[in-house]
């Protein structure tokens, strides 16, 4: 049997936890918990903790995996770093294919949105490795967007405007759209703390 397919579910299912809010910051995953809700041994569950601890999904500590526990200037650093990457990937980039753009069924959540409208800016950027650096932030990004949706206003609206809006135009708007978000980065980490979506 090949352990591939097992490795590559679990991995999924944790990845998946831990973007949708659903691990609060700070938990400690057991693996074999997560073994029995995944339906799998622990081996993999352990294999798919280091690959998330490599990719700062999660924290290997001395006694195990935890997830991790962001302060506001955590917080901070992640968007501006965000915002320093997409700028780099739009003005690498000629323009953004419109096939690229987010197109959402009603039900999608803003964070899924947002995630697409991201990913179409880095599939527009030519370096690789800037678009899996992309990706890879959107992830650690994904339950503090999902949690701004307790926060801020208008979250419906900023995306409509990101995504219609010319490059030249689109630049301004993603500082916007960060600067918004730092400015109430504790307001976030309090709604991440308390809520399992």
């Amino acid at each position: 049997m090949n352990a591939a397919p097992v490795f590559d579910r679990v991995y999924g299912g944790l990845k998946q936890l831990l973007r949708s809010g659903a691990i609060l910051p700070g938990t400690r995953l057991d693996p074999a918990r997560y073994a029995e809700q995944l339906a799998a041994s622990i081996t993999p569950v352990r294999d798919a903790l280091h690959r998330l601890a490599g990719e700062h999904m999660v924290v290997a500590t001395n006694d195990g995996f935890q997830a991790p526990s962001p302060t506001e200037p955590d917080l901070r650093d992640l968007y501006d770093w965000h915002y320093q990457l997409l700028l780099l990937a739009l003005r690498t980039s000629h323009r953004i294919e419109a096939d690229f753009l987010p197109h959402p069924p009603i039900e999608a959540h803003l964070a899924d949105i947002a995630e697409q409208l991201f990913g179409a800016i880095a599939n527009a950027a030519p370096n690789l490795e800037l678009r899996r650096a992309i990706v890879a932030l959107g992830d650690r990004l994904h339950a503090a967007r999902r949690a701004e949706t307790l926060v801020l206003s208008g979250l419906a609206e900023e995306l409509s405007e990101l995504i219609e809006a010319d490059l030249r135009t689109l630049r301004t708007l993603l500082g916007r759209y960060h600067r918004r978000r730092i400015a109430v980065a504790a307001e976030i980490l309090r709604s991440l703390y308390r809520t399992a979506n």
